[in-house]
């Protein structure tokens, strides 16, 4: 996919998730969780296209990928979203925040991939 197809798909997902909020009661979690991590891994495929000219169409080693060029909040970032995405959807852990958190992820990675 071409870096506009990855930006085009992480926007068509938000669009999605922005159906389901706001989510006061925490009824949605698990979706809006699910839904920021496709639409990080696209814009992170998208920023990492910009700027390096490769990318990963894959979750499996990103992390590693986005270390190798120097790209470690990004990477902290991913991984900690990936923590709540196993915890949301493999256990019961408490929801707190975790909708908030979410979006101020997204925000700081279209902070990274912008031009």
């Amino acid at each position: 996919m071409k870096p506009e197809g990855h930006k085009a798909k992480a926007n068509e997902i938000k669009d999605s998730l922005q159906e389901l909020l706001p989510d006061p009661e925490g009824r949605h979690v698990v979706a809006v969780v699910e839904l920021t991590y496709g639409i990080v891994q696209h814009l992170i495929a998208y920023g990492m296209e910009i700027k390096y000219n490769k990318h990963s169409d894959t979750h499996v080693g990103l992390p590693r990928l986005l270390r190798n060029f120097n790209e470690d909040k990004v990477a902290a970032l991913f991984e900690r979203l990936d923590s709540l995405r196993q915890g949301r959807w493999y256990g019961s852990r408490a929801n707190g925040d975790v909708v908030k958190e979410c979006l101020e992820i997204i925000k700081q990675i279209e902070g990274w991939c912008a031009p």
